[in-house]
């Protein structure tokens, strides 16, 4: 997991991290926290954070900018304002800030909000074992296409590569959200958000790729599709 903690105070941003690493210790979560006091720095890598704590007023880029990029590269980022100052509350809060915190923190809050933030963390994204590996691979449910059996072994299809996993494909029916992925055919478990066209035999997905619907399937998905129109 990937930390960013920004702030302009040397000696709040040392406080800070050190709380967050000892949360961290204590849960064995591993992580790399990345602590600077300049804004600019956070962003002159790539690097997708899993969660941020950020100061609102900082020199050179406030904290609200910040967070929409990082919101860009990781729209699952957890995000912590850290501010002495109310009046950006409603700024932090349309950005859906995971938490908000006044200095100086109080440690028990932090560590129930970092509770909270492990939960939320766990949701959006998915482990899995790959096939004939050792090796375990972790991806946002959301860049999740569709999961599908493939000549015995079970594919999840990704938005940059496709992964042959040791999970079975029902593993994978319990494991994925249901809010929207839909097992439209026993060998096809498919994310909605992906889809572009719907017909009653087939859904056309934005990579372009075609997944038939199951016979039997055909009337009962056409209710979920409606009442997930209905919810976006």
């Amino acid at each position: 997991m990937n930390v960013l903690i920004c702030d302009d105070e040397t000696t709040f941003l040392d406080n800070l991290r050190e709380h967050v690493q000892e949360y961290m210790k204590n849960h064995f979560i591993d992580c790399h926290i990345f602590a600077t006091t300049d804004p600019k720095e956070a962003l002159s890598g790539e690097t997708p954070y899993t969660l941020a704590f950020l100061d609102i007023q900082m020199k050179g880029l406030d904290g609200i900018s910040l967070a929409k990029e990082l919101k860009r590269r990781n729209g699952k980022v957890a995000i912590f304002f850290v501010t002495a100052y109310h009046e950006y509350q409603d700024d932090a809060m349309d950005l859906q800030a995971f938490r908000y915190f006044e200095k100086p923190f109080d440690v028990n809050r932090l560590y129930a909000g970092l509770d909270k933030a492990m939960e939320y963390i766990d949701g959006a994204y998915v482990d899995f074992f790959l096939y004939n590996q050792q090796s375990q691979i972790r991806i946002l449910v959301d860049d999740v296409l569709y999961v599908t059996r493939e000549n015995r072994r079970v594919v999840l299809v990704a938005k940059d590569k496709r992964y042959y996993t040791r999970e079975s494909f029902d593993d994978w029916c319990e494991k994925l959200p249901n809010l929207f992925f839909y097992q439209v055919h026993k060998s096809f478990l498919v994310n909605l958000h992906y889809v572009n066209k719907y017909t009653y035999t087939e859904l056309y997905l934005s990579n372009g790729e075609r997944i038939p619907i199951a016979t039997r399937k055909q009337a009962d998905f056409r209710k979920y599709w409606f009442e997930y129109l209905r919810r976006r």
